[in-house]
């Protein structure tokens, strides 16, 4: 495990020396005959390349330990994952400080050279000595009122959906500051108290997102329609041309990146923010407002240090069950000094174990034949004797076979899902049966696809038509149902159903 931990920490540095610069086209045309814009364009696209692989790196470390767990580690082992993280997050800070220096220089560079070939609109500001795009007389004059109102009225909530955008980033990083340590916790009661902070910071950055993504809509498409009936009055087809450009460059980007960011409502804020940003600057060029121009420029660079580059983190509960097949002994292992130990309850995980009897007393260890593990639950006035601890009811059922060939009568096999218990056996033919997950309604999303494949390395995704999808088998109706919630709370636009599959 940790050797695999070093290997996956090594593999930045060696994919830090085989980057290598792609061609790459100028983003304002006119700017390619620039030496200095395009060798930053070259670094820049290089620190993404790198930026992406220590975050494959860091993706790859979590998976790994979520897999295989760190129950059997030392305390110095657990220790050494939290500094290969907390190394390899250290990392990816500098590559983003290193990148955002090098995008505020692109961007000067890209902004002086638009700005020096717009020209100013002749009287614009003589009506009005405002500094501000929004008070400038011409500007107003130009609008109808009712788009001046709705143009006031979002640019008012502007600040406040800058603030919760903040908000979300600040509440991300302490979403994946806290998941390190959830992932290194050594047993499932600090487990669950680290897990019950997390979900509520998680439901946090949920509300957070939901907000931006139902206000900053409304502001984009009032600022993005404004400006460009702005432009178009004023006939300046080449200012229209550049915001058209970015508009079509912040689509391209959204679709390569979509699948790898945590939120796309941020995305979109960060992203289209600096649309509406640009259009500021140019309009108050046009209107030759250069204390604007300082302020927005300003203003946009504040806007690039928030990131939206945030890698998704499948917050998963973790399973502290202890699993251990049957065995036979010369001798039985338990006695008046290490007696039959307790039926452990997990709150969280699935475990199978065959019940061997119930009984109104305690019994004599000598009936169960030397068998080990047992463990005994005392409910409703009788004593439950159980053996074994497996993690699929296949499992189970070849003990049961077993355990029939020593003598045992009456094997069960006993299923408990998150603390609820089902006997499979005293369910009968029912209790047999397999179920499947129908999930339809939309394509499966990378979020959909990572929670399905973490379920169960024995579980087969099948395609049976257009947006429409199998996940199966499933040994029991209730690890189906667990399976099917994970999955609908992914994506809200599934439609999953839990079936029980005709073995005829």
């Amino acid at each position: 495990m940790m050797r695999k931990l070093y290997s996956l920490l090594l593999l930045i540095f060696i994919s830090a020396s085989a980057l290598y610069a792609q061609d790459i086209a100028a983003r304002i045309p006119g700017l390619e005959r620039n030496s200095e814009y395009m060798s930053l364009l070259r670094r820049e696209q290089a620190l993404t390349q790198r930026a992406d692989s220590i975050s494959n790196v860091v993706a790859g470390i979590r998976t790994a330990i979520r897999i295989n767990g760190t129950e059997q580690m030392t305390t110095s082992q657990r220790d050494s994952i939290v500094q290969i993280l907390s190394a390899v997050e250290d990392s990816m800070l500098q590559v983003r400080s290193d990148k955002l220096e090098l995008v505020d220089k692109i961007n000067a560079i890209e902004q002086d050279y638009v700005l020096s070939g717009l020209g100013d609109i002749q009287g614009a500001v003589s009506s009005d000595a405002s500094n501000s795009i929004f008070n400038n007389g011409y500007f107003r004059q130009s609008l109808l009122d009712e788009d001046y109102a709705a143009l006031m009225r979002v640019h008012a909530l502007e600040q406040e959906l800058r603030e919760k955008a903040t908000d979300y980033a600040e509440n991300y990083s302490r979403v994946k500051a806290l998941y390190d340590k959830y992932l290194v916790a050594t047993t499932e009661d600090e487990a669950g108290v680290i897990y019950d902070e997390l979900s509520g910071l998680i439901a946090a950055g949920e509300e957070l997102e939901d907000d931006i993504a139902t206000n900053w809509g409304d502001i984009y498409d009032q600022k993005s329609y404004v400006y460009s009936y702005f432009l178009e009055k004023e006939n300046r087809q080449d200012v229209l041309e550049i915001t058209e450009k970015m508009v079509r460059d912040l689509q391209l980007k959204k679709s390569e990146e979509i699948e790898q960011c945590m939120s796309e409502a941020m995305m979109d804020y960060c992203l289209q923010k600096s649309v509406v940003l640009n259009y500021e600057i140019y309009v108050a060029k046009l209107l030759n407002l250069p204390q604007s121009i300082d302020s927005l420029l300003n203003e946009s660079k504040v806007h690039r240090k928030l990131d939206y580059h945030l890698p998704i983190i499948d917050v998963e509960q973790r399973s502290f069950v202890e699993y251990e097949a049957i065995r036979f002994n010369a001798k039985s292992p338990y006695n008046s000094a290490n007696p039959i130990p307790e039926c452990v309850v997990y709150d969280y995980g699935i475990i199978y174990r065959i019940l061997l009897g119930s009984y109104k007393y305690k019994q004599n260890i000598s009936i169960f034949k030397n068998l080990s593990p047992l463990y005994v639950e005392h409910k409703n006035n009788q004593y439950n004797y159980y053996a074994g601890g497996f993690r699929t009811k296949a499992e189970a059922t070849a003990a049961v076979g077993v355990l029939k060939k020593k003598g045992f009568k009456n094997p069960q096999i006993v299923e408990w899902c998150d603390g609820a218990m089902v006997n499979l056996s005293a369910l009968g033919e029912q209790g047999e049966l397999q179920y499947r997950i129908n999930i339809s309604g939309a394509d499966l999303s990378a979020k959909t696809n990572s929670i399905i494949r973490a379920l169960s390395d024995d579980l087969q995704i099948s395609k049976v038509g257009e947006q429409s999808y199998i996940v199966g088998p499933f040994d029991s109706k209730a690890v189906a149902t667990k399976s099917a919630d994970a999955i609908s709370e992914s994506d809200n636009m599934l439609e999953v159903e839990v079936v029980a599959i005709d073995v005829e």
